[in-house]
């Protein structure tokens, strides 16, 4: 649909989809190699040309290019979409984990950073993207999105949804990304357990955050699922929101602050407590729950 589209990326393409795309637009394909601060730098140069590029790097790869990410995209607002591919955590050991990305770009202003829940929202947001014509970046696991699937709601800049309305008073379960399914599934186990209905939230945007929801939800005890570091993501961006709230009370479920070692996605998320028993757990200890 737009000519001016181009895409990038640095000795990845087939990892990051895109061999289709370059077979049949080779001309507005471009491999840089290894390298990835070049990725970024030559996005920067195209956009600045009146091209379109989106510029795709697997999440742990963007670490290499931050300083390009923050002065050649985000000082001048150049519009890069940058597609973080294999976000979270992955099967291929320490050095491939795409969970740190997300929290030291929210540090970067001019940069709206989008996560979606599936499929779907992952297109949604590449054309949301696009319309922004500023820096972005959508961040995105290898596996399949979430099997729940939310009611559709056309994205608005730093807007959540809220996917499930609970009981007043019962816990808030806000999730990033594919871990949608992880809030639904505690959700459920939760109800089954303690008779409470949770309310969902599907945060979408991981900045500009929510702020104003937050706030208007900041009476009940929260949980943050994400697929990331503790530490400069959702649960921070949350605990900023709810920083003046006196009492408020915020449970982080993410990967620690620790080398977070090789193995299968599935065993790590057992051995780190993403499964709904062991935040429900964690969830009645916090918030002073004994089962009925």
């Amino acid at each position: 649909e737009h000519s001016e589209v181009v895409a990038v990326a640095a000795a990845m393409l087939p990892g990051v989809g895109l061999s289709g795309f370059a077979k049949r637009f080779p001309e507005r394909c471009y491999d840089v190699g290894i390298a990835e601060e070049h990725a970024a730098i030559f996005s920067a140069g195209l956009a600045l040309a009146g091209k379109r590029p989106v510029c795709a790097i697997y999440s742990t790869f963007m670490q290499r290019a931050l300083d390009c990410v923050a002065h050649d995209a985000v000082l001048g607002k150049t519009p890069v979409i940058f597609a973080l591919d294999r976000s979270g955590a992955v099967a291929d050991g320490p050095t491939h984990h795409g969970i740190y990305a997300p929290g030291f770009l929210r540090g970067l202003p001019n940069l709206t950073i989008m996560d979606p829940s599936d499929e779907t929202e992952l297109a949604a947001m590449l054309e949301f993207a696009y319309t922004l014509n500023a820096p972005a970046v959508i961040c995105y696991p290898s596996g399949p999105g979430a099997k729940h699937k939310a009611p559709s709601e056309p994205l608005v800049l730093g807007r959540a949804r809220i996917v499930i309305s609970g009981d007043a008073g019962a816990p808030v379960l806000w999730s990033l990304g594919a871990e949608l399914d992880t809030a639904v599934s505690t959700a459920e186990l939760w109800k089954e357990r303690y008779g409470e209905a949770c309310t969902v939230v599907d945060a979408r945007f991981l900045k500009p955050f929510d702020a104003g929801l937050a706030r208007e939800l900041s009476n009940r005890p929260m949980v943050t699922i994400e697929d990331g570091s503790a530490f400069g993501g959702l649960f921070s961006a949350l605990a900023e929101a709810l920083a003046p709230v006196a009492g408020a009370k915020i449970l982080s479920v993410a990967w620690p602050d620790r080398v977070i070692p090789h193995g299968g996605v599935a065993e790590l998320r057992r051995m780190f407590g993403f499964d709904a028993p062991e935040i429900c757990a964690r969830m009645a200890a916090g918030f002073g729950k004994s089962a009925l």
